[in-house]
Parts: structure tokens; sequence; C-alpha cells
């Protein structure tokens, strides 16, 4: 029987291969890579591949273009993208606020003396740019030269090798760039103080994709919300994967980051549209979108909330932070 049993095929169902391409590499990406590395994927049915992009708006470009169905994202790409007739839309969001911080030399030492400055952005409309315009508005600066610098590793290199004064990053290199001597000039607590705030990052599927997809996106979810779990109950695990992901060893860093880490995410995914309002009132403000055509587009375009409510509607998500 034993033998019988060992010669039969396996029926169990093939898990579904998903393209998940994702920014930043910082801790705001931290539920999926603990995702990968828990195999909280697997437990959903999924095979995720992982791709790192090094700006939102090109998540969303590859989406639209179908090379990928789900992926990382929020922010002003989100709103464009529909006000062009895109069908990206938030399904969960994982960071509901601004976390990014404006990091610069150290004898920048108040906002006005950013006029004439050149800081690095990844790209522009992504999020380090919406931003940088929100500092430029909070603090009235004028005349501030807006560099695009690329990926996380290569805005760094161009801060050290005094390409720019400053860039727009996040932890844990705001971490990493303090204690090597460099000023935080604007944090999250600033934005936050100020009531700046926009849905920053999540999961974004095309509604095509997860019309044939459903169970594919509600897996997304849970494993991410798995992930987000890991952080508050296993920091051991958490500091594992920061430091593989983003190369960070210093223990002090880990730790920043790691606190960072559990003061920003949520653990109810529903997307809001107060989360949302504010991007698409800045982006008008600053001539990023079509001010009438915003006007005229209702905040649930933006998203779709009915994943996130029928994990909710099973218990699973009540389940989950017992």
């Amino acid at each position: 029987m034993i033998l019988l049993a060992l010669l039969l095929p396996s029926f169990a169902p093939a898990a579904t291969k998903v393209s998940f391409p994702f920014t930043p590499i910082s801790a705001a990406s931290l539920p999926w890579w603990i995702a990968k590395e828990s195999r909280f994927y697997e437990k959903y049915g999924l095979d995720v591949d992982m791709i790192y992009v090094g700006a939102s708006p090109v998540i969303v470009q590859a989406m639209l273009g179908g090379q990928a169905g789900v992926g990382a994202g929020g922010g002003p790409p989100l709103v464009s993208n529909i006000l062009q007739g895109g069908d990206a839309v938030e399904v969960a969001t994982t960071v509901p606020y601004a976390i990014q911080s404006l990091i610069v030399k150290a004898d920048i030492r108040t906002p006005a003396e950013l006029a004439g400055k050149k800081i690095g952005i990844s790209r522009l409309g992504a999020i380090p740019h919406f931003t940088l315009q929100a500092i430029v508005k909070l603090y009235n600066v004028q005349g501030i030269n807006i560099v695009q610098t690329g990926t996380t590793t290569q805005a760094i290199t161009s801060l050290a090798q005094g390409l720019v004064d400053g860039i727009i990053t996040s932890a844990p290199f705001t971490f990493r760039l303090v204690k090597n001597g460099y000023r935080e000039l604007v944090s999250p607590r600033d934005f936050k103080k100020a009531g700046v705030e926009f849905l920053i990052q999540g999961l974004v599927a095309r509604k095509s994709y997860a019309a044939k997809n459903r169970d594919v996106v509600i897996g997304m979810i849970k494993a991410t919300m798995e992930g987000v779990k890991e952080i508050f109950v296993n920091e051991r695990q958490a500091k594992a994967v920061l430091a593989k992901y983003t190369r960070q060893t210093d223990p002090e860093i880990l730790d920043q980051t790691h606190r960072f880490a559990t003061d920003i995410f949520v653990k109810d995914p529903t997307v809001t549209s107060d989360s949302i309002r504010p991007i698409v009132q800045q982006s008008t403000e600053f001539n990023l979108i079509d001010a009438k055509l915003a006007a005229n587009t209702p905040m649930s375009a933006y998203y779709d909330n009915s994943y996130v409510e029928e994990i909710k509607r099973s218990g699973w998500l009540a389940e989950l932070w017992k």
C-alpha cells in the first residue's frame, strides 16, 4: 500500500505564479519580504516572484502593460492612472501616512536654506517627488533644483559624491545617514504635525486581473497582513529580514528601524477616502493632474475594499490579531 501510494501521481494543486513588482528597498516593504521569507505566500497557494522596481510610476506602468496583475503602490501614480483611464486600484493599505524624510548635508540647518540646492528624488511623479513638493508647500521654499537619482542606492551615492545636497528617503537609510553625519531636516513627525498624510503604500491590483483572480488578490492581502503581524510579534525575524534585504547589519540601526516599522503599519488594511483625498488635492495643486477631471471623479474610483471586506466577514482578520 505504501509503495502504491508513492507511485500514484500527486493531485495537489500547483501554486499560482504571481509577478509582484515592489518598491522601495526600505522598511515600507518589510511585510512583503517577511511574507516571502516565512513562506506565507505559499500558505495561500501563491508562487510569488518579487521584482524590485525603482519607482512607483514604473510599477503602475508595468501593470497597465500586462506585466503584472498586482503590485505594491499608492500615492500619486495611483491617482493619475485612474484619471488617465487606467484600471489599477488600491485593494489594501499598509501605510496611510507620509513616512519619508528629507536628509541633507549637515551645513543645511533650516528649510529656508534649501533655496538653490539640489535635492534628489527617485523619479518625477513618484512618491519622493510628491513628498518633496509637500515640503515646498509646507515651508514655502522656492528655487529647489530637483534631480532624478534613480534607486535608493543611487540616491545615497549621489549624496555621498556631492552631486546633490539632499535626498528623499526612508528608514533604515535615514538612520544610517544621520549616524554618518547628515541631517534629517524634515521627518515623518513634521508631516504628521502639519497634517500632511497620504496613502503611501499598499497593494494595487488591476480590476480586469482581480475580477478573474480574486483568490490571488485575497491571498496576497492575507500573506501581507501575516507579514505585518510578524513585525509586531517576532522582532528577531523582522530584524533578520530587514538586515537581509536592506543590507544593514548595525544593531542600533535595526533596532531603530524595527521601532519605526511598528509605528507605521496598520492592522486593518481597509482603504479610506481620507487617505487618498490629500493625494488628489495636492496633485491638483502641483498641476500633476487635470483639476476638472479630478473634481468630477469620486474617491471610490481609486480603490476597491471588497477583498478586505470579504476577509473581514470570514473572521480571518479578527482571528489574526487575537
